[in-house]
């Protein structure tokens, strides 16, 4: 456990340490991708291509992994928002070299400006990709923040469903964290999209 602190706080602290550390992940990453294979399954209503089809699309903070692979083997990744934190700069490499535009924002620190920001990116491009509970939870409970961004631009929600075939589980995860394992069927449905009805008062 200390010999994995360590080395966390090295890839934090360590410009060089840092640098190798987010490649390898996704050198590691890109292999996987390779051995997997994608099912979809698209619900009536929703527009293909996905590049296509306007929205808010979200998949839970369990499936990231699967969710990331679908996006990118689709060509469709479009703006996804990530945490400006340590980890949240290493994902976001990840997510921009997987072909991801990234948006840095928080609900808990600068709310106001990760708003702006979202709404800015949507008025633009009409598509946005989220995790739809977060990066801390609860798990399986959709952000707020998400309905939100549909019923201002009046865009739909799109569920990501994930599924894979066979999966490590980090049990200590507040999530339940899976990873695909080499040559697993990638198993996704992509939910009918649905409109968030205006709130009491809004104008």
């Amino acid at each position: 456990m200390r010999l994995l602190k360590a080395i966390s706080r090295s890839i934090r602290t360590n410009t060089l340490f840092s640098f190798l550390a987010k490649n390898l992940v996704y050198g590691i990453l890109r292999l996987l991708f390779a051995t997997y294979r994608l099912r979809v399954v698209y619900a009536s209503g929703v527009r293909q291509p996905l590049t296509k089809q306007e929205g808010i699309f979200y998949f839970w903070h369990q499936q990231i992994i699967a969710g990331m692979f679908f996006f990118h083997a689709l060509k469709s990744q479009g703006s996804c928002i990530v945490s400006p934190s340590a980890d949240g700069k290493f994902a976001g490499f990840i997510c921009n070299k997987l072909g991801f535009n990234v948006l840095y924002g928080s609900s808990f620190k600068q709310p106001i400006t990760l708003i702006r920001q979202a709404l800015a990116e949507l008025k633009g491009r009409q598509r946005l990709c989220m995790v739809g509970d977060g990066s801390r939870g609860p798990a399986f409970q959709l952000q707020p923040g998400l309905s939100y961004f549909a019923e201002k631009m009046n865009l739909p929600l799109i569920f990501v469903e994930c599924k894979q075939q066979r999966s490590i589980t980090l049990t200590k995860s507040w999530d339940q964290f899976k990873i695909p394992l080499p040559f697993s069927i990638i198993q996704v449905t992509v939910h009918a999209p649905t409109y968030v009805r205006p709130s009491a008062g809004s104008g």
